[in-house]
């Protein structure tokens, strides 16, 4: 197999002098591709997801202070059917989600997954009787349909990204760059 990766450069949203305090988030998404006797191409619409600036004195929630909801695109296009699995390679911040900065996490969600048009369900692959859109650490979603394993061509979906701080992250006096970042594959074989 090959593997590319591939970064787009790096903008911020924000111009100009920033507050003590100030924090810049972005979040990078990137994709791999891979080549197999079915060749096969995932890209993503917005590889990167820039938050902009937060200010001291949001209010956290339960998990932290919540950044905001993000969607990007994922697509994933073979040129024979082929079974799709598909898992994002981060940096865990705990079985469920995906570390930001230091004490934050990202979490992903997918929704509205078709393949070649049709609504399929997606399950982890170990564990096909589960049903979850959630891509965790360590762990690929395979495409199902009526409960079995199904092939196709052109897999999409909305990729929910949901952006914690930790609400007990220390105090930062300038301009800090937060950032969490992984990689979509598709998994040879589902």
């Amino acid at each position: 197999m090959m593997a590319n990766f591939m970064k787009t450069q790096r903008r911020s949203a924000v111009k100009g002098a920033l507050a003590p305090g100030a924090l810049t988030v972005v979040l990078s998404l990137l994709t791999v591709f891979e080549a197999s006797a079915s060749e096969c191409r995932l890209s993503v619409s917005q590889p990167q997801i820039d938050y902009g600036l937060l200010r001291p004195g949001t209010t956290p929630e339960p998990r932290g202070i919540f950044l905001g909801k993000r969607m990007v695109r994922l697509n994933v296009v073979c040129s024979e059917p082929t079974l799709i699995a598909l898992r994002f390679q981060g940096v865990p911040a705990d079985a469920q989600g995906f570390r930001f900065g230091r004490a934050g996490r990202f979490d992903l969600t997918l929704q509205q997954p078709l393949l070649d048009g049709q609504a399929i369900e997606l399950a982890p692959m170990h564990n096909r009787a589960e049903r979850s859109a959630q891509l965790r650490p360590d762990q690929a979603l395979v495409v199902l349909k009526a409960g079995q394993a199904v092939r196709g061509r052109v897999f999409s979906a909305q990729v929910q990204v949901d952006t914690y701080l930790s609400s007990a992250a220390p105090p930062v006096r300038d301009k800090t760059l937060l950032e969490g970042s992984g990689r979509f594959e598709w998994v040879p074989g589902g």
